[in-house]
């Protein structure tokens, strides 16, 4: 059977840990990498700088619950029809050999550069793509997003990737979106040492932190990262 193999559970240990175990960790990170086609890093430490004062069992279940919508996220864009489709060949394609893969998601009801804004500035993920070889982007919107709008998205989403990266695109529109669109972004090729300490914009943290909140509260526990 023709398949590839994505790890989204690896998560780097906090930085009180000490050197010696983030050095074991980056050892099997490797080792990952090697077995996995795609390889999704979580850094435990950005839980520390941005959740310092939920109970313990709340600030895990953010993790969880993005390592959920990760899922939910690459499982959407291959299964639920779309006017540009993507399919399970798409993301093979994207992902096999990917090494280490960045997830990015992003919403806003205030056009294309605020959506980008929101993907690149979440405060869970590392977001520096700078040098990338592969994107699969899929862009969801109201019935009025226009042709311009999407492609805008895309353009944005790509200005920092590699000149030669492979780059497929999706796109749907539904009515319940209105005014929203919806960026979900799957970037392979990054370089795999940079677990960056890059520091992300506050504007969306707000949101980030009730995941575990609102996710209680849906009877599917999969409510997305709300703008």
């Amino acid at each position: 059977m023709d398949k590839f193999t994505l790890c989204v559970d690896v998560t780097t240990p906090f930085a009180v840990e000490r050197k010696m175990r983030m050095q074991r960790a980056l050892e099997g990170l490797d080792l990952v990498r090697g077995a996995a086609d795609a390889v999704l890093v979580l850094d435990n430490n950005r839980l520390l700088q941005y959740a310092p004062n939920l109970p313990l069992e709340e600030a895990f279940s953010i993790m969880d619950q993005l390592i959920a919508e990760i899922i939910k996220g690459i499982v959407e864009t291959i299964t639920v029809p779309s006017l540009i489709n993507l399919d399970f060949a798409d993301v093979r394609s994207i992902m096999r050999g990917g090494g280490v893969t960045m997830m990015l998601y992003g919403e806003s009801d205030k056009g294309p550069e605020e959506v980008v804004h929101e993907a690149m500035s979440h405060p869970l993920l590392d977001v520096d793509i700078v040098g990338a070889t592969g994107a699969l982007i899929h862009v969801t919107g109201g019935s009025y997003m226009t042709l311009e709008q999407a492609n805008q998205v895309v353009e944005l989403m790509t200005a920092e990737l590699a000149p030669d990266a492979q780059v497929i695109v999706g796109a749907r529109q539904d009515p319940a979106f209105e005014d929203t669109i919806k960026v979900m972004s799957i970037i392979t090729g990054v370089a795999g040492d940079r677990l960056s300490g890059r520091s992300m914009a506050a504007d969306v943290l707000g949101d980030a932190l009730n995941i575990a909140r609102r996710g209680a509260r849906d009877e599917d526990g999969l409510h997305g990262f709300d703008a």
